[in-house]
Parts: C-alpha cells; structure tokens; sequence
C-alpha cells in the first residue's frame, strides 16, 4: 500500500520538477507534505518500504523530506533504516541512466547521491528527541 501511494507521488514530484524547473514549487510542497503523512503513520510498514520497496530514485526524492517526517515520527529506527537503506547504493549498482527524472539522469552521479541522502540523514537525525 505504501509502495503504490509512494510511487504516485514520487511520479507528481518528479513531473513538477522537470516541467518547471523549480524545486521551491507549491506543489512540490504538496508532495513532501503527504511523504511526511504517509511515512510517519506507521513506522514499521514505512522502514518496511524503505527495506524492501523503495527504489534508489524513491530514495533520493524522499531524502528532501526526511527532516520532517523524522520531526513528526520521533523514531530512531527510521534513522538507521535511512543509513542502512544508504549502505546498499554502491558505486557499482548505481544505474542514473534507469532513473525516470531528467534531473538525476543529467546532474546526479554517484558521490552527490551518496552526499545529499547522508546529509539529509544527518539534519533529520538531529530531529529525534531525547
């Protein structure tokens, strides 16, 4: 159920993104605020995406709204399912040229995947409370 509602989204995000060349779009925060709904309701089901279901370019799309549904889920789990889910992108099964987004495939190699993701799982980390 996640994957499929996931995936829609991912697919409006990345329509956005290439038809307007803006990633400030009102409706791309359209799109992080229902990331954030759908994947901070049921922590388990969600790390259980991310494990299994999520795509490397989910993945990345998702990343930009880590901070806020690590904010709304308070789970420590869902940090380490983030580093984990990192762990297996290698240089070697990073593939840009099956991605959907003219964005990835043009500007996001390997080292700047690898980057963006672990610093967004550093500043959502810094979310979870105590």
């Amino acid at each position: 159920m996640i994957k499929e509602k996931i995936s829609d989204i991912i697919k409006e995000r990345i329509r956005i993104s290439d038809e307007t060349q803006d990633n400030w779009d009102y409706g791309i925060e359209q799109c992080w605020k229902k990331y954030v709904d759908i994947l901070s309701a049921d922590i388990e089901k969600s790390i259980d995406f991310f494990l299994h279901d999520c795509t490397d370019e989910e993945f990345y799309w998702l990343s930009e709204a880590f901070e806020e549904i690590a904010d709304k889920a308070q789970s420590k789990n869902l940090i380490s399912t983030w580093r984990s889910r990192l762990a297996t992108v290698t240089s070697e099964n990073y593939c840009r040229e099956n991605f959907i987004s003219k964005e990835m495939r043009q500007h996001v190699d390997y080292t700047e995947y690898v980057r963006s993701i672990e610093q967004e799982i550093n500043y959502a980390e810094e979310k979870i409370g105590e």
